[in-house]
Parts: structure tokens; sequence; C-alpha cells
């Protein structure tokens, strides 16, 4: 037989003090779950700690699960041991566990253990960074978990921030600052222009940065983007961020490439630049080559007078601030930045006006 299992370790913060320290109804709630989530309970042990603190233990046919609680810090640690090939025992089984010690914060790591010991999963996303650090989010709880045709999209709840979009583990926008950004690529300077022009937002399918522009009444705006699974789950799942504006008869959604779009000749008073300045892993060109070409057709497309807005990434990716301010410069008569500090993405961000 292959040594096999399913290790789900849980931490539970800010607990009633009282369940935690009540071990009769701590083995009760364990007797319970095993039975509703369909394990063989074989022995279960409970210890009492004076003045605080219980332990109870339950060897069940699938191996094992182990609780530990500490009062006086509202705290339990839980240890879910299973060879059940079905996984969603064990989850559920966590779940009526949450439902008994009401915590109000939850962390987890699921192992695979056998050959190899493998991490499968974990209560928290982290968003690494090419500048020298990565900032870890907790998940509330996870909404969506789908690989579009493009790319890995994630939604979680996170305690502080809301709602939460990440593509391919990148955090693109966050409920609780969404504004920030938004103004930071439409500000009010550029917005009090807009009534009765035409815009072109490529990227921003999180919807959050058309919303801002149809506050200034604009004509029109095209909205392009690539992936039309982001549009589609921001709509379901960021109502708060998107509002209605994917709905507003104004806006026409072109799902293409940002290239092959302007291409085409898509003329317009504001291009909004909305995409990613590290496209390397769906580009077959090295970066500046692709970017080059990229703001050149953005500049051809831009009406005489007209005005591009761009996110340019974090203040600490000098490199990338220092190739698009090489590339703006050749293109446009007057470049401007500015910077914002957005709280989710725990940095600042920076941001360009460019005018033709």
């Amino acid at each position: 037989m292959k040594p096999s299992g399913r290790h789900l370790i849980a931490e539970f913060t800010y607990c009633p003090p009282g369940i935690l320290n009540d071990g009769a109804g701590i083995e009760k709630a364990l007797k319970q779950a095993i039975q509703d989530c369909g394990f063989g309970l074989r022995k279960i042990v409970t210890y009492q700690f004076q003045p605080a603190g219980v332990t109870s233990i339950a060897i069940i046919s699938e191996s094992h699960i182990a609780i530990h609680t500490y009062p006086e810090a509202q705290h339990a640690s839980v240890d879910v041991f299973t060879c059940a090939p079905i996984p969603e025992k064990t989850r559920k089984l966590l779940e009526h566990l949450k439902e008994a010690f009401k915590p109000k914060k939850v962390n987890t790591t699921e192992v695979l253990r056998g050959n190899p010991l493998e991490i499968a999963s974990t209560s928290w996303i982290t968003n690494f960074s090419a500048n020298g650090f990565a900032v870890r989010y907790h998940v509330k709880k996870k909404l969506l978990d789908v690989e579009s045709k493009y790319q890995h999209i994630e939604i979680i709840e996170n305690d502080d921030f809301g709602r939460m979009l990440f593509l391919d583990k990148d955090l693109q926008v966050a409920e609780s600052d969404a504004h920030i950004y938004n103004s930071g690529l439409v500000p009010p300077e550029i917005g009090k222009k807009l009534g009765g022009k035409e815009v072109v937002i490529l990227g921003g399918g999180d919807g959050g940065v058309l919303h801002e522009t149809l506050k200034y009444n604009p004509r029109k705006v095209t909205l392009v983007d690539l992936d039309e699974d982001v549009i589609r789950y921001s709509k379901q799942y960021l109502p708060s961020i998107c509002h209605n504006a994917f709905d507003d008869p104004r806006v026409e959604v072109v799902i293409e490439e940002a290239g092959a779009f302007l291409d085409r000749g898509a003329s317009a008073d504001l291009f909004i630049y909305d995409l990613t300045l590290h496209p390397e892993a769906f580009i077959d060109m090295d970066r500046e080559t692709y970017l080059s070409n990229l703001f050149s057709k953005v500049r051809e497309n831009l009406r005489d007078g007209g005005t591009l807005t761009l996110q340019c990434g974090s203040e600490f990716d000098k490199e990338t601030r220092n190739l698009i301010e090489r590339i703006l410069a050749a293109r446009f008569k007057e470049v401007r930045y500015h910077t914002l500090y957005i709280p989710s993405f725990c940095e600042r961000w920076v941001f360009g006006i460019a005018r033709a």
C-alpha cells in the first residue's frame, strides 16, 4: 500500500474563550462533526488543562483529528489528517468545526502527505514582486478560482480590502481602494474635458476605470480586452467596482489583443492604458520592442490635442519606469508622472499623462 494522506492544518483566531475552555463541549462538537461527515470514530481522548486549555484527539478509521485550544489567546489549532480519497469530506469537517468554535478568522494550509510531500493549498495568496519583496493576502473566502484561455483568474474576499481580483497571482484591483487606482488613470483634470469626447480603454476588464470614465459623460467609450472571462467574472463578482458600466449604451466592448485593435485604426480623444507593462508571458519579442510598437500605434490613433493616460507600475520598478520614459518621450510632446499610494498594493503606484 502506498502511504498517502491529506493533512489539513487550520488556525482559528478570535474564538469565544468560553468555547475554547469547555472540554466536554469540544469533545461533543468533534464527535458530531465526525459523524456528520461520514468518518469512522474509533476512540477520542480529551484532556482539560488547568487553569485553561483543552486538547482533544480523535482516532478515526481514516487517521486522526487533533484540537488544541488556548483560551487566553482566543486561539485553537486544528489538525485533520485523513487517507480519505474524497477531499470534500475533510473540508466539510473543517466547516463543521468552524461553526462550533465561531472564529472570526481562519488560516489554513493543506498538505499532501506521503511521497512526495506537497503543499496543496493555503488560505493566503502571495503576490510576488520583481522588486525584492512579496505581499501575502489572507483569503477570508475564495469566490472564484479558474483558468481562462489566457490566465489564472482568482477572486477572493479579504478581511480589510474586501473583494480582490488576481490574474496569475498578481493583484489587479481591490474593492476598498479601486477608486484611488481609477482616479490615477482618469484624474479630474482629464475627466472634466471628456464631455462629448471619445475614449478607448486598453485593458481594464474589471470595469473600474470604465465606471470612472463614464462619470464625466463622454460620447463613447470603447473597452478593449483580450480575456472576456475577466469581464464576465468581474460583472458577476465585482459589482461594487464596475457597477453597471458594461451595460451603459455609450460603451462598446471589443474582445481583442490591443495591438490588433489599434492596427484597424481606432481614433479617440483619450486613450487609457490599463494593461501590464510586463507582457513577457504572452509575446514572442523583447519587451521594449513590443511596448514601443504598441505606444507608436496609440500615438498614430490619438487625435491632435488628445491625451494618453497610463499606469506605469510600482515606484520601485525603476527599469520599467526608465523604459516607459524613453518610449513616451520619443512620441509625445508633453509627458508627466504622478504617484498615488494604493493601500491594497502596499506601495505607491506611478501613473503617467502624455499629450499629443
